[in-house]
């Protein structure tokens, strides 16, 4: 099991959950959140909401799933983010989940 956490600005939530679906991820949990961006820099660490400077209005969405199907999910997230060439790319990133109570 994995932990998929998608991060992106608030206006592509539907673009994310189409890719979500494509990847046969079909239920997801979605949190706004304000990405607050106050340098412009070159590090993914430090450059997570956008390429500019300024707040934000994001979502977080996340969602429990096979390797898979995260693999799937980051494949087209990387390929989206290549055709739009935004300043606001969708974030991805994978956590294996170690334990749980759901069996």
């Amino acid at each position: 099991m994995k932990l998929l956490v998608v991060a992106a600005i608030k206006e592509e939530t539907e673009k994310v959950s189409a890719i979500l679906k494509k990847a046969a991820i079909s239920v997801f949990s979605v949190t706004d959140t304000m990405g607050i961006k106050n340098t412009v820099d070159t590090d993914l660490l430090t450059d997570w909401f956008s390429r500019g400077v300024g707040k934000f209005d994001s979502v977080i969405i996340f969602c429990f799933t096979t390797e898979a199907n995260t693999e799937t999910a980051l494949k087209e997230i990387e390929t989206y983010n290549q055709q739009q060439a935004s300043n606001f790319p969708i974030r991805a990133f994978v956590l294996a989940v170690e334990k749980s109570l759901y069996n």
